[in-house]
């Protein structure tokens, strides 16, 4: 595939700095899955409230949580069928690995199409890639205005060219970069019958965990793309009009780098008030003795040795760690001899109902 016109600026270098950086400070602060369940809940629910603002169906939060639970009620259904769709899209998604029999491509991209629209539009319509002698349906798709027309276009052959680029391409393209080009294609090209809106932006959010840039599938696409929607279309258009996309990458770049850095900082606040439990720990322990804490948290017990080794200090300095701990009732002894170990004590262990 022949690489799209754009040019690196400073703020496209600056937005996927921001963004790299921030998910490596997402994965340094590991949440037990008692503080990390209701994060992805609430953001589970942002982002199916910012789907309907997105396709023009607006619900509310309230409403929104319900669905992502599971919790509407049966008469709702038909009412709310493409946003439990959406939940079961987001449910593929998050299940999606490499070994997955389908790869990126047309037909993965057919999968999720099905998933999302599947009783909101004829059977016969699920999937469907369209000539570019028919108009895309309307409905849930507020960017179907701004697709162009290429009478001569092999929809299927020019989309798996990108795919096989994102994935394989030799070029020094950032992968993000690689599916901003993506996402301005879908809102170009229009392929499928309906639903090109949702099908793209589920695919950002697929491939960017497929390339380690949405661990546990946490980051919300659809809000981060909601939040500058005109924006990002005016960005399109500008681009669309110069042949080059730098403007349009600018754009979507700015919008998922101020998502990531926004749950980067949540996860990190909730790492250090809940895991860290940081407080004044400053003042009564040394930088090992709290990592230890955060250790602990997650790992429930160490011996001494094992605390030598990871700290890379002298067996004498990791018994006064150790017993300075104890002494101040952060950490508990726990068996004799050999086999003794160190705990936290109740004090420090995380309550069950120590939630968000």
């Amino acid at each position: 595939m022949r690489t799209p016109k754009y040019t690196i600026t400073n703020l496209i270098l600056n937005y996927i700095v921001k963004y790299e950086t921030s998910i490596k400070e997402l994965l340094y602060n590991p949440l037990p899955e008692k503080y990390r369940l209701p994060l992805e809940e609430k953001y589970g629910a942002q982002d199916t409230q910012k789907l309907g603002e997105l396709v023009g169906n607006p619900i509310g939060y309230n409403q929104a949580l319900q669905i992502q639970r599971g919790q509407e009620m049966p008469s709702q259904k038909k009412t709310f069928k493409l946003f439990t769709n959406f939940r079961n899209s987001k449910d593929f998604v998050k299940s999606y690995n490499n070994s997955n029999f389908l790869k990126p491509s047309i037909d993965l991209a057919s999968h999720i199409n099905k998933l999302a629209m599947k009783g909101i539009v004829d059977e016969w319509d699920l999937s469907k890639i369209r000539s570019f002698s028919e108009k895309p349906n309307e409905i849930y798709d507020t960017w179907y205005k701004a697709r162009d027309f290429y009478p001569n276009l092999d929809v299927r052959s020019h989309f798996n060219d990108i795919f096989e680029w994102i994935q394989n391409g030799k070029d020094s393209n950032h992968k993000l970069i690689k599916l901003g080009v993506l996402l301005f294609e879908f809102i170009d090209k229009a392929p499928f019958l309906s639903g090109n809106q949702i099908t793209a932006i589920l695919m950002l959010e697929m491939l960017t965990k497929k390339y380690g840039y949405n661990p546990e599938n946490v980051i919300p696409f659809f809000k981060s793309i909601e939040y500058i929607g005109p924006d990002l279309l005016s960005a399109f258009k500008l681009s669309k009009s110069k042949l080059d996309l730098t403007t349009f990458l600018e754009a979507y770049l700015y919008s998922i780098s101020l998502t990531v850095l926004d749950i980067t900082n949540e996860f990190k606040e909730t790492h250090t008030v809940k895991v860290k439990k940081r407080g004044s720990l400053e003042l009564h322990l040394n930088s090992r003795q709290i990592q230890l804490l955060d250790y602990l948290t997650l790992n429930q017990k160490i011996s001494r040795g094992k605390y030598t080794k990871m700290m890379g200090i002298s067996f004498m300095t990791s018994y006064r760690d150790l017993q300075d701990m104890v002494d101040k009732k952060y950490i508990k002894t726990k068996g004799k001899g050999r086999g003794t170990v160190y705990v936290l004590t109740k004090e420090m262990t995380p309550k069950d109902d120590e939630l968000i």
